[in-house]
């Protein structure tokens, strides 16, 4: 944990995503984000102990920023299973435009940067993990399908509201957010669900 001033920090942590953003294929180094973020590379390291403390603290950041409790709540208290993965699907679309830049950057930079490596696995072990709590309620509410288990099931969900996937089908091949929303969830409700 960091020892220093919060105001410093939080404009290492604003110039460090800025640099991954801007760079996208080579990471920035620890006296990139210092110089951008006007201050020594002393006081970086008393904040972050190495390059990837920083890029996980800058994905932590972008995802706590973007994932509001309100937002989460509506998958978490939706009203059934199937409620809970429509909602799922339609966070991820909210939550996929306000995360693209340092997402990208990321899965770029994560194939030659341990750091950078480091940071997209938290960030897509975590995902899975809240993909795992909606199809576990699915099995508990007995609308899981009986050819899946919840396990399998997480990881289609996962892989289907993957950055890559939002990003061809919006990106891509236009569609709009609905159509996202309401193709994702229609296709993973009839692969899922009884």
């Amino acid at each position: 944990m960091s020892s220093g001033d919060p105001a410093t920090r939080a404009r290492i942590l604003r110039a460090a995503r800025e640099l991954i953003e801007e760079q996208r294929g080579t990471g920035p180094s620890m006296a990139e984000v210092a110089k951008r973020a006007g201050t020594s590379r002393q006081a970086l390291y008393l904040h972050f102990a190495d390059r990837t403390a920083l890029f996980l603290e800058v994905t932590r950041d972008a995802d706590a920023t973007a994932r509001t409790p309100a937002e989460q709540r509506r998958v978490d208290e939706a009203p059934t299973a199937r409620d809970a993965l429509a909602e799922a699907v339609a966070l991820q679309c909210r939550l996929k435009p306000r995360l693209h830049a340092v997402a990208t950057a990321l899965d770029t930079l994560r194939r030659a940067d341990d750091a950078a490596g480091a940071a997209w696995e938290e960030r897509e072990q975590a995902r899975l993990t809240r993909c795992e709590h909606v199809t576990r309620r699915l099995a508990e509410e007995d609308a899981l399908s009986a050819e899946w288990t919840p396990a399998t099931a997480a990881r289609l969900m996962w892989a289907l509201t993957s950055q890559r996937v939002w990003e061809d089908l919006v990106l891509g091949q236009g569609w709009s957010a609905d159509q996202y929303t309401r193709h994702v969830t229609d296709l993973l409700e009839r692969a899922l669900l009884r």
